[in-house]
């Protein structure tokens, strides 16, 4: 089944995602569950036997331990064998529990890394980790439910029991058992309400809490500790509310129940007196009824603890599910095709793009020859990083079509047409593993004197061989124990070793000194031979040499020509030139 495409019901989730795979062993593990559910009706039965045993004369040539010995075997034998089932139980349940939350938790975490960039928008990575957690624990629910129902059942079989003994007795026991599911229903609403608003607060403070720690170095910088407690104060003032309200709710679906089964213990024990002292019940009888009371609300009790978490966690996991599987707006045709790059013409075909009934882009047409290097200019806000953004498909164009080698993105694998890309950003950003592995990130396959290689290019193999750990060392959380240049190599390095027929820089040598900077464009400049490549740079000196220079404003191609034309020209892109100082614009011109 394809991951991308998963049900809306959660419940369908569950049995068509979670459960697949593992229903042999949940059968399993079900038969011992059944097993070990009948005990809430055979302990007491066995009671009963066992005092009856002192109310029978045993027949004449047989001792009394004779006579009571099958009834202590067969008793024996039920417990060993609901002992039997029990360890069953524990052994498949350790079994599946585990395999199907990791499988529930793969399953979401590739839907969301399928998710299109919209998705990501104003979503915070520490509240989706903790919404997949939600949906992963939501699973085991499903034993809580029938755990319920079993316990259901032999509250209705022991009543059952006991009606054919004692009427009365069975009585107060459906009577209790009613109030009890009325209160409950009773007060479900609103327990379910504040559950879910105490899940929703959680999942948001956790999130801030994550964003706010990831970014300590920010915090520490602007002295703003104290600052960000003050932020977090009302999420957790708000978090604490509504966990007080939810377990406030909690406490009352019991309390009052639990007042009332201690007068019923009252009633059922003056029934027992008043029916002994007539000679209408056994002695065996009595202790198979207080037996039974106490299991029937013990079951009770157990529902009773059971509906909160059980509410609690289908609240949380639904409304996580909800939120995460949201329909991904970028989606591979169903007939898609493997893109197939031979030279690396990209056509921008009358291109719209709107967003948020903005828009970005405006009817812009644009014709890359195979091998051509680009270099797109304009101020902040005109569309550049849009333009790129469309051609690896991060979003779909409102109107227009984007072509490579005549081949229209919309027809091809999302994968394969950014496998043909490669990107490199104006802030990088690094998984929390070695510098090989970060590196080759792109190319898993790559071989160690490869990687090397591509460090060589980027002028990063220097910096990595002194590390401690070499292209072993860690990078820390987000590459922060690496420098902003340092990590710019990198990200060049790894772009060097996927080796795509197409390349775009995103200011890419931005955070490099002037010293690097001239190493790194001049292994551009040989990374771009042969090459589509497309450049976005502020600092104009960069682009100098480009075969084409494009200036975008308001989502249209005000100009396009050489730096030389440009220049002669007079217009935006000669403008912006003069500004600069040092090859770089003025703050106010800043992308």
């Amino acid at each position: 089944m394809n991951s991308t495409k998963l049900p809306k019901s959660l419940w369908r989730f569950y049995f068509a995602y979670g459960a697949r795979g593992h229903w042999g062993t949940l059968a399993i593990w079900f038969i011992a569950f059944l097993g070990v559910a009948a005990d809430g009706v055979l302990f007491p039965m066995i009671e009963r036997w066992f005092i009856a045993l002192f109310e029978q004369t045993p027949p004449a040539g047989i001792s009394f331990i004779e006579f009571a010995m099958p009834t202590i075997i067969l008793c024996v034998s039920l417990f060993i064998l609901i002992d039997l089932m029990n360890i069953l139980r524990g052994v498949m349940h350790g079994r599946w529990n585990p395999k199907i939350s990791n499988q529930i938790s793969d399953i979401l975490t590739d839907y969301v890394h399928h998710q299109s960039m919209s998705f990501w928008t104003g979503r915070m990575p520490g509240k989706i980790n903790s919404q997949i957690n939600y949906v992963a624990t939501g699973f085991r629910t499903i034993e809580k439910f029938i755990n319920m129902f079993m316990s259901m059942m032999i509250i209705i079989v022991n009543v059952g029991i006991v009606l054919n003994i004692n009427k009365y007795v069975a009585f107060i026991f459906a009577a209790v058992f009613v109030f009890r599911m009325i209160y409950g229903l009773a007060l479900l609403r609103p327990m379910n309400r504040s559950s879910a608003n105490a899940s929703d607060s959680s999942s948001t403070l956790s999130g801030k809490i994550v964003d706010s720690i990831s970014n300590y170095s920010v915090v520490k910088l602007f002295a703003a500790a104290t600052s960000e407690r003050k932020y977090m104060a009302p999420h957790r003032i708000a978090n604490i509310k509504n966990k007080i309200t939810a377990q406030f709710f909690q406490r009352l679906f019991w309390a009052v129940p639990n007042i009332v089964w201690n007068f019923a213990f009252g009633g059922v024990m003056l029934c027992c007196v008043i029916l002994y002292s007539r000679g209408e019940i056994l002695v065996s009888e009595i202790v198979f009824t207080i037996s039974v009371f106490f299991n029937v609300m013990f079951r009770i009790s157990h529902i009773i603890g059971e509906i909160p978490d059980i509410v609690d966690n289908i609240s949380s996991a639904h409304k996580s599910y909800t939120e995460l599987v949201q329909p991904i707006d970028v989606m591979d045709a169903d007939n898609a095709k493997i893109l197939n790059v031979k030279h690396g013409e990209i056509e921008f075909r009358n291109v719209s793009f709107k967003y948020k009934n903005k828009y970005i882009l405006r009817n812009l047409s644009l014709k890359i020859a195979p091998g051509t290097r680009i270099g797109l200019v304009g101020a902040s806000g005109a569309g550049k990083t849009t333009l790129v953004n469309l051609l690896m498909r991060l979003y779909d164009t409102t109107s227009g079509d984007i072509l490579v080698d005549g081949q229209n993105i919309r027809d091809v694998t999302q994968d394969s047409l950014r496998q043909n890309i490669s990107f490199i950003p104006q802030e990088p950003t690094m998984f929390n593993r070695t510098l090989r592995e970060n590196i080759a990130y792109g190319n898993p396959n790559a071989t160690n004197a490869q990687i090397r290689h591509a460090a060589r290019q980027a002028a990063a193999d220097k910096f990595i061989t002194a590390t401690e750990q070499k292209y072993n060392s860690m990078v820390g959380d987000r590459g922060i124990k690496l420098s902003g240049g340092q990590r710019q190599r990198v990200a060049i390095a790894r772009a060097f070793l996927k080796n795509a027929p197409i390349l775009i820089l995103d200011e890419a040598t931005s955070a490099l000194d002037s010293q690097t900077e001239v190493e790194i464009q001049k292994s551009f400049e040989k990374l771009a031979r042969g090459r589509t490549t497309i450049a976005i740079a502020h600092r104009l000196s960069t682009l100098r040499n480009m075969d084409v220079i494009v200036v975008i404003e308001r989502g249209r191609i005000l100009e396009m020509g050489t730096h030389t034309q440009l220049i002669r020209r007079g217009g935006e892109y000669a403008r912006l030139w003069k500004m600069q100082s040092g090859g770089f614009l003025q703050t106010n011109d800043r992308k």
